[in-house]
């Protein structure tokens, strides 16, 4: 084969290579998108692997679990929010009862049976309605984020402090004391809570509370087992307001632990 023919042949392998590459990366002009990275936009990882697994069982949208490698070489399965997801996110249904742990069981969650300690994470879920922690260890519960919170359940948790004023839309709040806390709930702020239709603050260690704003009250008002004025649990003599109480009564609600002034 002379030098000519040589060139020629090499001139088009490199043109027949450059068509084949370029049809590759087009098709009539338009790009093929390039595959997206999976764990893109996961950013947040979850501090409390209960949590995080609770949320993978049920499916919550924009939290994932991953395989990660640790310094020492050995493989842990974390769990990791995108903040961008969860937004959309409008509830958390995350009790540990009895109930619920067996069905965790049965599904061969690895953390069916630890509770709940830390809820960091539950800051970007901006979109919440309804939260419900039931029978978790949990000792503090910042909602400051979750601003259109409409039900909060809670019962049997370790909160020593709540902080509701951030949620106007709040219509039901249950939250009856667990024997195994630091420290019970002695008062609370409900004054900006102006939709509270629902009101569930059992055994606590409340002696007296402010419901005067919150004149929407009709389901339920139960601080039974709460020390009240005279320091016994066994009496009902928490005073709220008297058109709050008959509200209530008259509508077939709920009254325990409570008279009306």
């Amino acid at each position: 084969m002379t030098r000519l023919q040589q060139n020629f042949c090499f001139t088009a392998f490199l043109t027949a290579f450059f068509v084949t590459v370029t049809g590759c990366a087009k098709t009539d002009d338009v790009d093929i998108p390039v595959p997206v990275d999976p764990n893109e936009g996961y950013t947040f990882q979850i501090p409390d692997r209960a949590f995080g697994e609770y949320m993978v069982y049920r499916g919550i949208p924009g939290v994932q679990q991953r395989l990660d490698t640790l310094d020492t070489g050995a493989l842990q399965t974390n769990f990791y929010l995108n903040p961008a997801l969860v937004v959309g996110v409008n509830a958390l249904s995350l009790s540990k009862t009895s109930s619920n742990v067996s069905a965790l069981e049965a599904a061969g969650v690895a953390t069916a049976a630890q509770k709940i300690q830390d809820l960091s994470g539950v800051e970007f879920f901006t979109g919440l309605d309804t939260l419900i922690v039931t029978s978790n260890d949990l000792v503090s519960l910042d909602l400051s984020a979750n601003v259109d919170l409409v039900e909060l359940s809670m019962n049997f948790c370790k909160v020593e402090a709540l902080d509701v004023s951030a949620c106007p839309n709040l219509k039901k709040l249950r939250f009856r004391g667990s024997s195994q806390a630091n420290a019970l709930l002695n008062e609370i702020d409900l004054s900006n809570n102006l939709q509270l239709r629902h009101l569930h603050l059992r055994s606590h260690a409340f002696s007296s509370i402010d419901l005067s704003a919150n004149v929407a009250l009709v389901e339920e008002v139960d601080f039974s087992e709460n020390p009240g004025p005279d320091g016994n649990s066994g009496t009902s003599d928490i005073v709220i307001p008297a058109a709050i109480y008959d509200q209530v009564q008259g509508a077939g609600g709920i009254l325990l632990g409570v008279i009306p002034e």
